[in-house]
């Protein structure tokens, strides 16, 4: 969970960014996993704004395997993630702090967890400068082995980076939604989109207007109108594509005959439907 605006470091920018991975995460991967959005560590105890998934005996959904390739291929039994969204980057310490919350993640486990079954992971727009000197004085490499996808030879644990804004696009579509290309041309990246796509997207955004209502302390200066607008071009769009019965699915009997006239209700009916109205509304007449 968040933390309140009170107990929030000076100069952290709060956006909805890390709570929409991890409701997205939550929703893709369902009961194979189980996601935490900070774990505890240490004596303190210590929060950190790091995820933990965690592997149950259930296998990964296909559809997160097919909108979530990235990470679902490289789940460990348990798999600690730094995030970095659109609004972020990849700073000096980042590096370390992951690596010590790993070691403080082992060492407070009652059993302990071999190294072999923890994997970190870390997303983020770019690879930086910056990181590449922390990871470079820490004495170990990186090696790019997919675009946009590093393994960091640590030794401890097996370490991955995994750059948004590069692996951005349809076979990554889950990921796409926390790159710049989604924040600054949804538009396209919405039509590039196919129809087995349509439950994911609307999934984001349902979220995305779930935290505009209910969570107005999370900063969204990052949110333009073109993103507003861009929301109902995709409600639009999806919905000329789709099926009309998937469209009536998605609605109550109420909802779709709201606004409906009662001429206009029963000017569809044949006249047994009729008839058989009259018999159901005579039936729930209440004699005076």
């Amino acid at each position: 969970m968040e933390p309140s605006a009170a107990t929030t470091p000076p100069g952290k920018l709060r956006t909805w960014w890390h709570p929409l991975l991890v409701r997205l995460l939550e929703w893709l991967l369902r009961d194979s996993c189980e996601v935490r959005d900070e774990i505890t560590v240490g004596r303190m105890p210590l929060r950190l704004d790091i995820l933990l998934i965690r592997r149950l005996a259930v296998e990964i959904p296909e559809m997160a395997l097919r909108d979530l390739p990235a990470i679902c291929r490289r789940l460990n039994n348990f798999t600690l993630i730094e995030f970095k969204s659109p609004a972020d980057s990849l700073e000096r310490g980042d590096w370390n702090k992951l690596l010590g919350c790993a070691h403080l993640f082992v060492a407070q486990s009652e059993s302990g967890i071999p190294a072999s079954e923890i994997t970190l992971m870390i997303l983020a727009p770019r690879l930086t400068s910056v990181f590449r000197d922390e990871l470079q004085q820490s004495q170990v490499k990186i090696l790019e082995e997919e675009p946009g996808i590093h393994r960091i030879d640590c030794g401890s644990f097996s370490a991955f980076v995994v750059e948004t804004d590069r692996v951005a696009g349809t076979a990554e579509p889950a990921l796409t939604v926390f790159s710049h290309e989604f924040v600054e041309h949804p538009g396209q990246f919405v039509a590039s989109l196919k129809l087995a796509h349509a439950d994911m997207l609307y999934y984001v955004m349902q979220q995305i207007e779930r935290f505009r209502s209910q969570m107005p302390q999370f900063e969204v200066d990052h949110m333009t109108e073109k993103l507003y607008q861009t929301l109902e071009e995709m409600e639009e769009s999806f919905l000329s594509r789709l099926p009309i019965e998937r469209v009536l699915k998605r609605y109550s009997a109420e909802e779709r005959l709201r606004g409906v006239t009662p001429e206009e209700r029963l000017r569809g009916l044949d006249q047994d439907e009729r008839d058989r109205l009259r018999k159901l509304l005579d039936e729930q007449t209440v004699p005076s």
